[in-house]
């Protein structure tokens, strides 16, 4: 049963436990029995019950108990001694219970991994059960995995270190497998997993722009190619923007702008002499041409653009006057329809090729002429056209400011200035456009970098917000963000230092903790408050350490009381005086509950007085079986003289009295070998007779007497054996009566009425000759009322005859205790039978009450204790007599003493 109760995954050890208690039981009463087969004595079954008991081998101490109680049943030695055995197995059992109690916590916080908690549970199943293996083992498990454990943590931040880096430089994949290897060093860490998460994110953002940038930069080379400087450099600016600190982009950047610069001038140039071309104005067109191949040389166009005006002219020269002609009518035909402009161009096409010729020059100057009228009439539009521009251009309303430039050109083609903020808004847009494209990639990247930071990924955070420097260098904000970082990764470094040297002093602590340095424990446990004031560990552990000095203050001053204690009833122990030596013990043990050396001594105490009470007993029993034996050799029943001289010497074997009495009787019993038959037969017939009037303890000894004078007779036996089986009927009879009587008394003798409680006890005595508890209680009471004695009212032998009264003055009790007064008398019967005496009391009022006394007949003083606080007449009136009137005989009273129960 026990066993199956523990038969669950955690109870696994408990249940083994007790299925070894049960083995070990069952093959300690085998062995035990097998002992008994063999006949040990009561004596040698006490011996080694009170031994085992002293060694705490509480099973072996019970068998051999209950083995004793089987030659002696009822034996209330054996039975107390059994009641302390199993108490002290409850108590064991608790201690038991308490310990896998405390054990199964353990090993949850083992099993979760919280090794200090289990490390604490496990050393209080240590108090609990001293040099458990299975508690030791685990705390030098855990201390041995709390080493490694430190060793892991190092190799762990070095790897968080090193995984950092190299994400700082981009080296993602590297990063991912020493964040790994952190994660393997601390599974149960998130921060690894967390890294390797963000690498990976960061990673992919991270090819995505490098897939852009090498985009970029391979358009940059096809433009590059081509010679298109301009686009060339857009594309690397693009390149820049996405990684500002790669030094190649830069240095290409460097190389392409100033070409850039001299293409955007050449195309301006060459804009301007194409509308020239346009217009037909060959000549002007000429020499912008020949000023764009100045800007760039090496450029084609130009050149060709100079050749095509040449040939053009040399072909039309070819057919003078007819294409003279035909472009002076046809200009004569825009004129009529006032297409003034493409008329203006075809009269200057016939002026180049007759430069001499008059009309298309007069009717170029009437056109001058018509335009400048026009030119007024529209002057004022123009200029409000180019302020209304101007205005635009100003608040960088580029496209608007484009679109009225463009009109004014129209009104005015030949100003060079509406061109140039032409041009000056290209390039504006331009910039514009890089710049919209240089604050999206510069916010991306502080977006990233935002973000990082609010994440707490500080040099990952450094290196975007450096990335977006690079983008916008005039922008404080990465640079407020950089020196925040580097505030608080300092702060963080400070901090961290703190938190280091806090760990330290707090293992540091710890460790003189587990040492017992509790004074060195605690100042390190100081050190590290003032570190952080504010963490609650080392408060906490400061007062669990002064907790611990106080209670082992408090402990050094119990076990200097307990010690005193131990030390005074040792001395008693040896002086003998076994009750109030116990009473010391029994003190220590309240002192200190858990004291086991008080609690053995008293034990041993008990056991002490246990063995010199027997001692005493037996030397009782020797002393009474010698008298009874003289007496019955006196009268020449030599059977029973030497049956009680084998009595004597089985309790005292190493007498020589008994073995000479026995061996006189033996010769005397040869002698009388004449006569056995008679003599047997008279014993016989006496028994018989006993048996028949239910004596049978005498009858047992008679038949004793014939077995002994005819052992050889199965009669006797036989009717032993019925005496004896009568005898334990009679004993277990007796037992229950003794065991009420004893209860009564002791009920009694609890409320202090002393009288009824002696008279319990003799009534027990009576039943159980052989007990000793009933006479020392009464030997007990008898003392206490000695001791508390208020007067004696005879205090000298005096012999009183019978019929003759004498009368004892004396001084009135204190009313305060006559409720609880006794009357103790010693008196002795001087005749040869029982008589009574009266006793009575009273005042100068006359006679109050009384009692009487029944007196046995013999010659040895007899204690009579009377409960007189109970009589109404005794306590209410202020009694200063007593008188002594023995009816049928003489006494002699040697001490008549009024005692207080109180």
């Amino acid at each position: 049963m026990i066993t199956q109760k523990y038969m669950h995954q955690r109870y696994l050890q408990k249940a083994l436990v007790f299925f070894r208690m049960a083995v070990i039981t069952a093959i300690t009463l085998i062995y035990f029995t097998a002992m008994a087969q063999q006949g040990p004595t009561y004596e040698e079954a006490i011996k080694k019950a009170d031994t085992y008991l002293n060694t705490q081998q509480l099973l072996n101490a019970k068998a051999y108990y209950q083995m004793a109680l089987k030659l002696k049943p009822n034996d209330p030695y054996a039975i107390k001694q059994i009641r302390v055995v199993v108490n002290k197995m409850k108590n064991n059992q608790a201690k038991e219970e308490e310990y896998y109690d405390i054990i199964d916590l353990a090993d949850v916080f083992y099993d979760q991994k919280a090794y200090s908690k289990a490390l604490v549970q496990y050393r209080k199943a240590l108090n609990v059960i001293p040099g458990d293996a299975y508690a030791k083992d685990k705390v030098d498990e855990i201390l041995r995995k709390k080493a490694e454990q430190k060793d892991k943590l190092i190799s762990y931040n070095l790897a968080m270190r090193d995984g950092a880096r190299l994400a700082g430089i981009d080296k993602y994949d590297s990063a991912i497998i020493v964040y790994r290897e952190a994660h393997r060093l601390l599974p149960d860490r998130k921060e690894p997993g967390e890294k390797i998460a963000l690498a990976k994110q960061m990673q992919s953002g991270y090819q995505e722009k490098l897939k852009l940038f090498k985009e970029a930069m391979e358009q940059a080379g096809r433009y590059l190619l081509i010679k298109d400087y301009v686009t060339t450099l857009s594309y690397y600016q693009k390149a820049h923007f996405i990684f500002p600190g790669n030094k190649e982009v830069n240095k290409k950047i460097k190389n392409i702008q100033p070409l850039a610069d001299k293409q955007l001038k050449y195309n301006r140039l060459i804009d301007e002499a194409d509308n020239f071309y346009v217009s037909k104005n060959f000549i002007a067109a000429r020499e912008k041409y020949k000023d764009a191949l100045k800007a760039w040389p090496g450029n084609n166009y130009p050149k060709d653009m100079m050749q095509k005006i040449d040939d053009l002219l040399a072909e039309q020269r070819k057919n003078l006057d007819k294409n003279y002609r035909r472009y002076i009518h046809s200009a004569d035909s825009l004129y009529q329809l006032k297409e003034y402009v493409t008329a203006k161009g075809d009269y200057n096409m016939a002026l180049t090729l007759k430069p001499d010729e008059k009309y298309p020059r007069s009717r170029l100057n009437d056109i001058a002429g018509y335009l400048a009228q026009q030119q007024k009439a529209f002057e004022a539009d123009y200029n409000k056209k180019i302020a209304e521009a101007d205005k635009l251009f100003q608040e960088k309303k580029y496209n608007e400011a484009k679109a009225q430039y463009q009109l004014a050109l129209k009104i005015n083609p030949e100003d060079e200035y509406p061109g140039q903020k032409l041009n000056e808004i290209e390039k504006q847009l331009e910039l514009l456009a890089l710049t919209a494209q240089q604050n999206a990639i510069y916010q991306d990247i502080i977006n990233e970098a935002d973000r990082l930071y609010n994440e707490g990924h500080y040099e990952l955070a450094i290196k975007k917000y450096t990335e977006a420097q690079a983008v916008k260098s005039m922008d404080n904000y990465p640079v407020h963000q950089i020196d925040q970082i580097r505030q608080l990764l300092a702060s963080a470094a400070k901090q961290k230092e703190i938190d280091e040297k806090f760990g330290q002093l707090i293992l540091l602590a710890g460790k003189l903790y587990d040492e017992d340095k509790l004074d060195e424990s605690k100042k390190a446990y100081r050190n590290a408050l003032e570190l952080k004031p504010g963490d609650p560990l080392p408060q906490n552990e400061i007062t669990r350490i002064d907790s611990v000095i106080d209670a082992r203050i408090q402990q050094a001053e119990i076990d200097r009381q307990y010690k005193d204690l131990i030390a005074q009833a040792d001395s008693l122990v040896e002086l003998k005086n076994y009750d109030e030596a116990i009473a010391l013990y029994s003190q220590a043990m309240d002192v200190k509950p858990k004291g086991r050396e008080a609690d053995e001594k008293r034990l041993k105490a008990r056991t002490m007085k246990s063995s010199y009470e027997r001692a005493l007993a037996r030397e009782a029993a020797y002393t009474k079986a010698i008298q009874e034996g003289d007496k019955l050799l006196k009268e020449e029943n030599y059977e029973l003289a030497k049956v009680e001289y084998q009595k004597a010497l089985n309790l005292k074997n190493s007498e020589s009295y008994p073995k000479q009495q026995i061996g006189e009787i033996n010769i005397t019993l040869k002698r009388l070998e004449a006569e056995k038959e008679q003599r047997y037969q008279e014993a016989v017939a006496k028994a018989d007779n006993l048996f028949g009037q239910g004596n049978f303890n005498d009858a047992a000894r008679q038949y004793k007497v014939a077995t002994s004078i005819k052992p050889a007779e199965d009669y006797p036996l036989r009717r032993l054996a019925e005496c004896n089986t009568k005898i334990e009927e009679q004993l277990r009879k007796n037992k229950a009566r003794y065991d009420i009587a004893i209860a009564n008394g002791d009920k009694l003798y609890a409320a202090k009425i002393y009288d009824k409680a002696i008279l319990a006890y003799k009534k027990a005595e009576g039943l159980m000759p052989d007990e000793p508890y009933a006479r020392g209680m009464i030997n007990k009471i008898t003392r206490y009322i000695e001791e508390n004695a208020i007067v004696d009212v005879v205090k000298k032998i005096v012999q009183i005859n019978s019929g003759t009264t004498e009368k004892f003055d004396f001084e009135p009790v204190p009313v305060k205790v006559r409720k609880s007064n006794y009357v103790l008398v010693k008196a002795k019967n001087l005749g040869d039978k029982s008589f009574k005496i009266i006793f009575s009391y009273g005042s100068s009022k006359g006679k109050n009450g009384g009692f009487v006394v029944q007196v046995p007949k013999g010659n040895e003083y007899n204690d009579f204790i009377i409960r007189v606080g109970n009589q109404y007449k005794w306590f209410s009136d202020d009694n200063n007599w007593l008188s002594i009137y023995p009816e049928g005989g003489n006494i002699e009273i040697k001490l008549v003493r009024i005692s207080t129960a109180e």
